[in-house]
């Protein structure tokens, strides 16, 4: 039942009053709000404003779980709140909160809050997640992005969990608990295998770095569970003690750590877990310290003789940690970004799989269902159980087009039975298929194309190469007032796309082109080859991109000429390899240039000058099982976003037109034209269906 949310106006409020204090505290050039801008990746972002709304939203929280624990009943002032809020985190047996930069905020400010109302209105809500949802509206994906920080669906987290507890003396750990949500599915597994619900939660463990998101979990769990005493703890689960080594010129303690906050040293667990479920941050490679790498690669190295990628991502550090804390026969449900299935990098990962764990199945969701609001990393659902656990000799895949719900989903996958349901597919795969170097989540999916003699590699017959990069877009890139004003010469412009949303269908034609002069877009590439001759507006021009230190910029300073731009000449296909929305390969009809946005393909002239042919190949292109081969060729980001290299795309399996019947080209070539001219992407699905039942029906 939720209404007028009282949480989000107070912290609101509370954040308009504490912005003058962050504000002066930049103007100041406070080393701590330094630190906290590098660590979360608010570089470029109004940090004002952000860091003003997580000091309110931390303040709030402790007086929260204050008010939860029995104390702080109206307005209090911060230091109050604070004090207040370190003893009744020890009192519920969650030790020392480590004070952080937030709460110095906060004394600063001389901020008084009065948290009746929220408590009231979360406890009336307590099925909902209203504080995660809350910081996700109050800081934007960008600023979340450094530290992973995206929430779990409930029904993800139920079927998660319900999968791994199987007992109810089953100790349950989730190593990056932000808002809770795994923590309560937890308890409310246990109790209903029969556990007694001050039991359960004592069963339960978790491990937070941020003191935001660990707030967050606690304020949930108590608003839940008044009675609850999980042990939750606070820092690096990758790294809980910190390891010293030597970066010259400074010494790096091993942990990731937030600014104003002393390094804690987690307690040891008693024991193992005989389930661990989690949803790791989503913490890209360059956003990890060096040094931080080196130390838990040494490790890794040392006590499994495997040596991670420096590209691998946060998730492979966690995955790892987390298994040395399995029982043997215990039981893993993580999220899994599907690039550790499908990068080349990831192989080492995959490799440790099979050797420390047996996996027993891979849920990937359909391009369709968007699971993660905001995320733009594909992710799956990875199960495994410990080494000990009996071999199963399959893993189970399932492709989810609807979530089913728990019930649904374990019951089909509990018959291990190849089969297709209203909410998707499941399917099997023997457990030698899953090797190292093969992308797992495409398995299933590759549907004989890379053995099928009919179908080749599209290097047989097109070449692939990346668009033009310019190095400076919005200096050699201009619309059509800013070439009239400098009077550049039309001999030394080329029409070009800049961007994916540009050509938003399957063609792009002349009409197109002029649609873009009208919305006053940039569409002129400066096409500059040789020396500028002295006195004209290209010459002027280019004296003022010096005067801006263009010619500085790292790739145009490598050029012998700085000015001059890659020769390339239009390409008949465009494909939108970095597209947030559908991917797809753009017939250009309108012979125009290309930025680095897209990769160009030039096929044979023999198919290139025929359009018949080249429409059919356009049709095999954009088919719905090409979609899943560029998948198995290339890597899968958010929803529908596929990331392939130039020599990836090469690989891609197609029919060569050339060798159809002509009654099939010029079905395939028919059926490119209806694609272009659908009105509705339920019409485009129904096309590229009959796509692929020609395909088939010719293979």
């Amino acid at each position: 039942m939720i209404g007028v949310n009282p949480l989000e106006i107070i912290v609101k409020d509370l954040a308009v009053r504490l912005a003058p204090t962050v504000g002066q505290s930049a103007q100041r050039r406070d080393d701590g709000l330094a630190q906290w801008i590098i660590f979360h990746g608010l570089e470029g972002t109004d940090v004002i404003t952000i860091v003003a709304r997580q000091a309110a939203l931390n303040l709030v929280l402790k007086g929260l779980i204050c008010h939860l624990a029995g104390s702080q009943p109206g307005p209090a002032p911060a230091s109050l709140v604070l004090a207040a809020a370190d003893t009744c985190i020890q009192q519920v047996g969650l030790g020392r909160l480590p004070r952080s930069y937030l709460d110095d905020l906060a004394l600063e400010a001389n901020a008084t809050i009065n948290v009746q109302a929220a408590a009231q209105f979360l406890k009336l809500n307590v099925q909902q997640d209203v504080i995660g949802s809350l910081y996700a509206r109050l800081v934007p994906q960008e600023a979340r992005r450094t530290l992973g920080q995206f929430w779990t669906p409930l029904p993800l987290a139920e079927f998660m969990t319900r999968w791994a507890v199987r007992e109810p003396t089953d100790r349950v750990l989730d190593p990056a608990f932000g808002s809770g949500v795994f923590l309560l599915a937890a308890i409310e597994r246990l109790v209903r295998l029969g556990q007694a619900e001050d039991v359960a939660s004592q069963q339960i463990a978790g491990v937070e770095l941020s003191p935001l998101a660990f707030l967050m979990g606690v304020a949930n769990v108590l608003l839940n569970y008044p009675q609850a005493r999980p042990s939750l703890q606070p820092g690096d689960f990758v790294l809980p003690q910190p390891v010293e080594i030597r970066e010259s010129p400074a010494i790096y303690h091993g942990q990731l750590t937030l600014p104003g906050l002393a390094p804690p040293v987690l307690k040891s667990f008693s024991d193992c877990f005989d389930a661990i479920v989690c949803n790791p941050p989503y913490t890209r490679h360059h956003h990890l310290p060096e040094a931080y790498k080196a130390t838990w690669g040494s490790q890794m190295e040392q006590q499994f003789g495997l040596r991670l990628s420096r590209f691998s991502s946060l998730f492979a550090y966690f995955f790892v940690q987390a298994t040395r804390m399995l029982k043997p026969t215990g039981r893993m449900a993580f999220i899994t970004p599907t690039v550790v299935f499908e990068a080349s990098y990831s192989r080492q990962v995959k490799e440790f799989i099979l050797h420390y764990l047996r996996p027993r199945a891979i849920i990937v969701f359909h391009e369709s269902l968007s699971v993660f609001e905001g995320v733009d990393t594909a992710a799956c659902i990875t199960l495994a159980e410990g080494p000990a656990a009996p071999s199963a000799g399959q893993v189970i895949y399932a492709e989810i087009s609807k979530w089913p719900g728990s019930e649904a989903l374990l019951k089909a996958m509990g018959k291990g039975e190849a089969a297709t349901y209203p909410w998707g597919a499941i399917r099997s795969i023997a457990s030698q298929e899953l090797q190292p170097r093969r992308k797992w989540t495409v398995i299933p999916r590759e549907n004989g194309r890379f053995t099928n003699d009919r179908f080749v590699p599209l290097a047989r017959i097109a070449r692939a190469v990346r668009g033009i990069a310019t190095g400076a877009n919005d200096f050699f890139v201009l619309s059509d007032t800013e070439v009239e004003e400098w009077g550049l010469s039309s001999c030394y412009l080329r029409p070009v796309l800049t961007k994916n949303r540009e050509a938003d269908g399957y063609v792009f034609d002349p009409h197109d082109f002029e649609q873009l002069g009208l919305e006053g877009k940039k569409r002129w590439l400066l096409y500059l080859t040789g020396l500028v001759q002295p006195g004209t507006p290209e010459e002027r021009y280019i004296r003022h991109g010096e005067m801006m230190g263009l010619h500085t910029r790292s790739l145009v300073r490598t050029r012998s000429l700085w000015y001059a731009m890659e020769q390339r000449e239009p390409a008949p296909i465009y494909f939108t390899y970095l597209s947030r929305k559908k991917s797809r390969f753009i017939y250009n009809r309108a012979g125009v240039l290309a930025l680095n946005v897209f990769l160009c393909l030039y096929p044979e002239p023999v198919i290139a000058t025929n359009e018949i042919a080249l429409k059919a190949l356009l049709a095999v292109l954009n088919s719905i099982v090409s979609k899943d081969a560029l998948r198995h060729v290339g890597r899968s980001y958010g929803g529908d976003t596929i990331k392939l290299e130039p020599r990836e795309l090469d690989r891609l399996p197609v029919l060569n037109p050339l060798t159809l019947d002509e009654a099939d080209r010029v079905h395939l070539a028919a059926l490119f034209d209806a694609l272009c001219a659908a009105n509705s992407n339920e019409e485009e699905r129904t096309i590229r269906q009959a796509i692929d039942e020609l395909l088939e029906t010719i293979s």
